[in-house]
């Protein structure tokens, strides 16, 4: 590989790692909890941004921070914020409020019925 084509591999590296954007805001769904206010969500919902913020400059620090794409950073951003909500008692779609985790090796439990298809 020449001088020339290595100086335009580094520079183009360079360029890409550039385009990854920093997550700003969630892309997934929280709901209040159960006898919250308004105000009381809002106010979770603003320390769990600034936690998951956190917690994504942790995770993508360093030389590590130019490897991660941004759809992969905004997917951790995403879980830690569902993950502060949840704790602090708001509503996740998709999860049963106090449902406990299954069991290792328990069977999965029961989906829809398989579909029919016409023959």
């Amino acid at each position: 590989m020449g001088t020339a084509s290595r100086v335009v591999l580094l520079v183009t590296v360079s360029l890409l790692s550039g385009c990854t954007t920093i997550p700003v805001a969630p892309s997934v769904m929280a709901l209040p909890g159960p006898a919250k206010t308004l105000e009381q969500f809002h106010a979770d919902d603003t320390i769990c941004r600034q936690w998951a913020a956190q917690q994504d400059q942790a995770t993508a620090s360093g030389a590590a921070a130019e490897s991660y794409g941004s759809g992969m950073r905004q997917r951790w951003y995403d879980m830690a914020y569902l993950q502060c909500m949840y704790a602090k008692g708001n509503q996740i779609p998709g999860v049963a409020p106090g449902a406990p985790p299954p069991a290792p090796g328990a069977p999965a439990p029961p989906g829809p019925p398989p579909t029919r298809q016409a023959p």
